[in-house]
């Protein structure tokens, strides 16, 4: 699946979605403003859907995001600590 990363198309659509959208999408819901440094696709991609290109490079299926929120999203239950809405270090709760 790595291919598609590394195509022109990609990277060039995820320039775009950091220069709509520099901060984290996420964090900026809850007026917290961080620096976005991951594009992720709000619907997974999968072994199902992959070879889509509707889903893979529709800006539209994108949303910048910290590296908080982005680990979050997908190593929620592996991370042991996490930031709370004030920016504080806590543990995580499963």
């Amino acid at each position: 699946m790595a291919k598609k990363y590394k195509s022109k198309r990609w990277q060039k659509l995820r320039r775009q979605k950091l220069i709509l959208n520099p901060m984290c999408e996420r964090c900026e819901k809850k007026e917290i403003y961080v620096p976005a440094y991951f594009v992720h696709h709000k619907e997974y991609i999968t072994e199902q859907n992959y070879e889509d290109d509707n889903i893979f490079f529709n800006i539209k299926n994108l949303e910048s995001l910290c590296k908080q929120c982005h680990n979050t999203e997908h190593f929620a239950d592996k991370v042991e600590y996490k930031f709370d809405e004030n920016g504080d270090l806590i543990k995580n709760e499963y």
